[in-house]
């Protein structure tokens, strides 16, 4: 029998994986879930990104990922299904501002996908950078497109649920791109269902916080909503469950006063604590914003994937707002 070393570190360069099609070359982060490597498309000669499903409390033994601590061997192997159905998620997409998967594969007891390598950095790098806050054109700007990226995934009925500056990419190539989409769900417009508790303080609004809660693409206008609020402002807003125990959320124009009455409006109303009475879709927000609406995708149809599956993500049960949390490096590419 051959014995293996038990580490819990990351696949070291030079691996490689799917019969030596991508081999790794360095590590971008590592989050509750997964690692996300920088590699090479062996036979395209492209660098990409790899995603390897990794949950927190797992080891290997040699390349192989071995399920432990709560991760027994039935909820380890639904929560890599889940990986997998986001891999065939995102690979529906075919959009600039949405990151694109190329290709997902089991492999060493685990699950990978290989997506496209983007040079260039986050939104919460930049803001780092700029001393807390943006412009106000500017910010706008970044919020249009990711509005258009988000306008996307709803008409093909899924949420992204975790909006916030460290999740969109600001790309060399010009492109501004919604990453890490793993807290996505799909969704029916005003329904109820019973939901894991993913979610960032500050861009989460308060139906995240529970499990049986109205949601729909007024969740993610919530977030969206938080996240111009940080890049006008340089606060991360109160969460939603310190509102709902009575403190206050500041508007835009009492921490900043320069910005114009009608963003400052708009946000509010992105971030209103009732779903029955938030603002219930992307064109609502970018109208109320005075950004042009009319270059927003026309309505598509689902396809038979999105028709057929109900609930692919209900299968981890409780986690943590930390267990989202990603180590970032200062690199200049992401996924």
């Amino acid at each position: 029998m051959v014995a293996f070393t038990r580490v819990k570190g990351i696949l070291n360069p030079g691996a490689c994986l799917s019969g030596g099609e991508y081999r790794i070359t360095d590590t971008l982060g590592q989050g509750g879930f997964g690692i996300t490597y920088q590699g090479i498309d062996t036979k395209l000669n492209r660098p990409v990104a790899v995603k390897e499903f990794f949950p927190e409390g797992c080891w290997r033994a040699g390349s192989t990922v071995i399920s432990a601590g709560r991760w027994n061997s039935d909820n380890y192997s639904n929560a890599k299904q889940k990986f997998l159905l986001e891999g065939q998620t995102l690979g529906q997409f075919n959009h600039p501002g949405i990151v694109q998967v190329f290709y997902y594969f089991e492999e060493n007891n685990t699950a990978y996908m290989v997506m496209e390598y983007l040079q260039g950095q986050t939104l919460a790098e930049l803001l780092e950078k700029r001393k807390g806050k943006l412009a106000e054109a500017e910010a706008l700007a970044y919020i249009a497109k990711v509005g258009k990226s988000l306008e996307i995934i709803h008409q093909a009925q899924f949420l992204h649920r975790d909006i916030k500056p460290d999740n969109i990419m600001l790309a060399d190539d010009g492109r501004v791109v919604l990453i890490d989409f793993g807290a996505a769900r799909d969704f029916t417009s005003n329904s109820t269902a019973r939901y894991t508790t993913l979610l960032t303080p500050g861009y989460a609004p308060l139906e995240q916080y529970g499990r049986a809660l109205k949601y729909g693409a007024f969740t993610d206008i919530y977030a969206l909503g938080s996240t111009l609020y940080h890049l006008l402002t340089g606060e991360i807003p109160v969460s939603a469950i310190e509102r709902a125990a009575g403190v206050e959320l500041r508007t835009v124009q009492e921490i900043a006063q320069h910005i114009s009455p009608h963003v400052s409006q708009a946000i509010s109303q992105a971030m209103v604590m009732d779903v029955t009475e938030r603002l219930q879709s992307v064109r609502e927000f970018l109208d109320l914003l005075h950004l042009n609406s009319t270059k927003l995708p026309q309505k598509v149809e689902s396809t038979n994937f999105y028709r057929s599956v109900k609930d692919p993500w209900n299968v981890f049960g409780q986690t943590t707002a930390n267990s989202k949390q990603q180590s970032r490096s200062n690199t200049t590419g992401w996924f």
